[in-house]
């Protein structure tokens, strides 16, 4: 769905995660089976083009966002993800991109770490790379590019809005990183690639964070 930045929710989905999470988590009913995948959401903008993509357990309802921050014209557009991922074959060569939040754990005073996020490119290229595997996935190198160049970085930003803590009863302050990766890809592992598309990748997934998606590369 193409969001309008002309209309003023459109603007303040743009400018707002939280936001965009509860429009998108309110295009579902509130008995969603979320146990084979969960809401992935992502934004790609494109100088003055604003998409939005949604993988999901099922069809959503996108009427009332389109009303509120879309165009009569362009109504969002739905299809069945399931044959594309029943198509995935070991050896399949794809284009991706991917938003994420790369993030390490370092230790800290108590038991549990301390979540701080990567903030050099090559940390964070690096840790896209060691979840590879993971992934069900081979980074390969386009054509032309520098020995070692595998992924890369298209976009780099900081996003902070205001949540409300349930549990604390309180507002917080969110601070996340969002890296936005691009490159090609090997098939690998068919099933786990196949989860990784429907269950995302790290953390942040409810602020348009983790989805994972590919086109075809141009030998195929």
């Amino acid at each position: 769905m193409f969001i309008n930045p002309s209309k003023r929710q459109g603007r303040k989905l743009l400018l707002n995660p939280q936001a965009m999470h509860a429009a998108v988590r309110g295009a579902f009913p509130p008995d969603l089976n979320t146990s084979e995948g969960r809401v992935l959401w992502r934004i790609d903008s494109d100088r003055d083009v604003h998409t939005l993509y949604i993988v999901a357990p099922e069809v959503p309802d996108m009427t009332a966002l389109n009303e509120q921050a879309g165009w009569h014209t362009r109504p969002a557009q739905t299809a069945d993800y399931q044959p594309f991922i029943d198509g995935l074959r070991i050896g399949q060569e794809w284009c991706f991109r991917l938003a994420a939040n790369p993030v390490r754990s370092v230790k800290g005073k108590a038991d549990r770490g301390v979540v701080k996020p990567h903030v050099s490119v090559t940390h964070q290229i690096g840790w896209l790379l060691d979840r590879a595997e993971r992934i069900g996935v081979e980074f390969l190198a386009p054509e032309g590019a520098e020995a070692g160049e595998l992924i890369s970085v298209s976009s780099r930003s900081s996003l902070e809005f205001n949540r409300f803590d349930r549990v604390r009863d309180k507002r917080g302050r969110v601070n996340l990183r969002r890296v936005q990766f691009d490159g090609m890809l090997r098939v690998t592992d068919r099933d786990a690639l196949s989860e990784t598309l429907v269950k995302g990748i790290g953390r942040g997934k409810a602020y348009g964070m983790g989805l994972l998606t590919l086109t075809r590369a141009q030998s195929q």
